[in-house]
């Protein structure tokens, strides 16, 4: 169970880092950029306490907000991104979620079609930057201008996450 911790650990510093001072800075046409530390929420544990799950994800959102300066924002995306987690889990992977955490990244992705890893990474992904945006403009009048910043950094943060994930579990024992 140690081993688990300093796994989650590892990356959450790791993603942390690589995505306060490499991609925060990608700025494709000057304001999309990947958000490639959504992977510490698509490879999190399952087998991990959902209220632990959580204030990781809020602590983790928050290390976020440090490196952007965004009041905030990341922090309650990032919570409630993990909070739907659950639940797309199983209505992504249905009978094959395994919601007591035995089975590992490798199985769900060796196990499963690329249809439903594509549509669980890409329904994070859209959660998580739908509530940023949202609260980034907190406004009804920008619906469209959200709809579309979401689309476009939803496609280019699921290109990266795909890719890292991919890397990760050809590097997993």
């Amino acid at each position: 169970m140690i081993s688990v911790y300093f796994l989650i650990l590892k990356r959450f510093v790791l993603l942390t880092l690589l995505q306060g001072l490499l991609f925060n800075s990608f700025d494709l046409f000057g304001s999309y950029d990947p958000y490639i530390a959504l992977v510490f929420i698509l490879t999190f544990p399952t087998k991990i306490n959902r209220v632990t799950f959580l204030i990781i994800s809020f602590c983790f959102g928050f290390c976020l907000d440090l490196f952007t300066n965004s009041l905030g924002i990341n922090a309650a995306a990032c919570i409630t991104a993990a909070f739907f987690r659950p639940y797309i889990l199983n209505f992504v992977f249905g009978f094959f979620y395994d919601p007591h955490g035995v089975k590992i990244l490798k199985n769900y992705v060796s196990e499963s079609t690329l249809y439903q890893q594509t549509l669980y990474v890409l329904s994070i992904v859209f959660i998580h930057h739908f509530t940023m945006f949202f609260l980034e403009a907190f406004s009804f009048d920008f619906t469209l201008l959200i709809l579309y910043k979401t689309f476009v950094n939803s496609i280019l943060s699921l290109i990266f996450c795909i890719t890292l994930i991919s890397i990760m579990i050809n590097n997993e024992k």
